[in-house]
């Protein structure tokens, strides 16, 4: 259980802090359009395509900044919850180069789950410490 809450926290930190990030460089890159339109399209398809693109470079960013400070960090998620992933067997380079990607994956898609899953363990093992044991 402490290593199941251990990823949680680790993976809910990484997401926060990806989500930061993202949310600065979407004020500052111009060039991938990751802001959203003053003044929409004429063509209603124009307008979903251009919010379905942006969308999808939103994710791909914070997939790569979620990866980035995954390898800054040192985190290898599978590892935590102690499963061997497929790349373990190769180079060192590539095994980790996997594992930050595999983190980044999940940051960028997984980012409240976290924070939900996170909370509900800290209650229930509060209500563990709290509720004296039946006799």
């Amino acid at each position: 259980m402490d290593d199941l809450i251990q990823f949680l926290a680790v993976m809910a930190a990484l997401s926060t802090g990806a989500q930061a990030i993202t949310q600065q460089m979407k004020k500052r890159i111009i060039f991938l359009h990751l802001q959203a339109k003053a003044k929409p399209n004429e063509n209603k398809f124009d307008e979903m395509y251009e919010e379905a693109l942006r969308r999808v470079n939103i994710h791909v960013l914070a997939g790569v900044n979620g990866a980035v400070l995954a390898g800054l960090a040192q985190v290898h998620p599978l590892q935590m919850l102690k499963l061997t992933p497929i790349w373990a067997g190769s180079s060192g380079i590539v095994a980790n180069g996997l594992d930050y990607a595999s983190a980044g994956v999940l940051v960028a898609y997984g980012g409240p789950w976290f924070h939900d899953l996170l909370g509900v363990l800290r209650a229930y093992k509060t209500q563990l410490k709290t509720v004296p044991p039946v006799k």
